[in-house]
C-alpha cells in the first residue's frame, strides 16, 4: 500500500512539473514578442532569453 501511494505521489508531482512547463509560450525565431530591444530584428540571444523568461527557468 505504501508503494502504491508514493509511486501515485511522485506521478502526480512529475505531471504538474510538466503542466507549468506545457503553459510557457514559446516562440519561433520570427516572432516579434521576442524582440526584447525594439530594433525590429530578433537575435538568437533575444529568442534564448525570451524563452527562458516565459519558462521561468
Amino acid at each position: 500500500m505504501k508503494r502504491f501511494l508514493f509511486s501515485t505521489l511522485a506521478i502526480l508531482l512529475s505531471l504538474g512539473a510538466l503542466a507549468t512547463t506545457a503553459q510557457a509560450k514559446q516562440v519561433a525565431p520570427g516572432d516579434k514578442a521576442a524582440d526584447i530591444n525594439g530594433d525590429g530584428v530578433v537575435t538568437l540571444d533575444e529568442l534564448h532569453n525570451f524563452n527562458r523568461d516565459e519558462r521561468g527557468a
